[in-house]
């Protein structure tokens, strides 16, 4: 299967459905997203195919969840999923936050090509970002650091909560896709919740096109 069949399979899927000039700017994204990885190692994987069906196909598919308004990616990358929203939503600001300047370098360049209007890029650490503009969401997928990657899941939540709640101010609600692990908030939901003073919704995001779960963790004031 070609890269259009694929992204055609991958819209069905999601039940989206988007005007050829919508289609023709994701291919040209794919196309410039590509080209810089094979330079410059901004992804996880070299083949299009599967990032249609991981990547795009996970950030696509938290789209009913996500409210109205202007929504901040941390930690986005390439711009995912902060970019690939912004295909759909096309009249809500996506803020794209990231602390490499080869991923603001990237970002910079994809939205000049792509001429994307809703999208605005923040080079910044998120510990000392300051905003003007308050999110009505936040949303992680990619987002680590030394510190996090060397925390237990209870601390690394903690960590986050804290740094949304205490640096930017906001009782926005927090978005994280993650993997199975996040299940075992479930297990021990009053215990995360009462460390966190948080609430915890985890919803399972379901693909035919593997058989290791994504999941979509929702955190809000409790």
């Amino acid at each position: 299967m070609n890269i259009n069949d694929e992204l055609t399979d991958v819209l069905k899927t999601l039940s989206i459905e988007l005007d050829q000039l919508t289609i023709d700017n994701i291919k040209t994204y794919l196309n410039i997203l590509f080209r810089w990885h094979a330079k410059n190692n901004i992804l996880s994987t070299r083949d299009p195919l599967y990032f249609l069906k991981r990547d795009f196909f996970d950030s696509l598919s938290i789209l009913p969840y996500l409210p109205a308004g202007p929504i901040l990616d941390i930690g986005t990358g390439a711009g995912i999923p902060g970019i690939l929203l912004s295909f759909v939503r096309t009249t809500e600001n996506m803020i794209l936050l990231d602390r490499r300047d080869n991923a603001i370098r990237f970002l910079e360049h994809a939205k000049l090509k792509l001429g994307l209007k809703n999208v605005d890029i923040i080079k910044s650490d998120i510990n000392k970002l300051k905003m003007n503009v308050k999110p009505s969401a936040i949303l992680m997928k990619n987002f680590s650091n030394k510190i996090v990657s060397k925390m237990d899941l209870k601390s690394k939540l903690c960590y986050i909560i804290s740094i949304v709640r205490d640096n930017l101010k906001s009782n926005s609600k927090i978005f994280l896709l993650s993997g199975s692990n996040v299940l075992d908030i479930e297990i021990r939901k009053e215990s995360y919740e009462a460390k966190t003073k948080s609430k915890f919704t985890i919803r399972k995001i379901l693909t035919p096109y593997f058989k290791t779960n994504r999941y979509l963790l929702e955190i809000s004031d409790a």
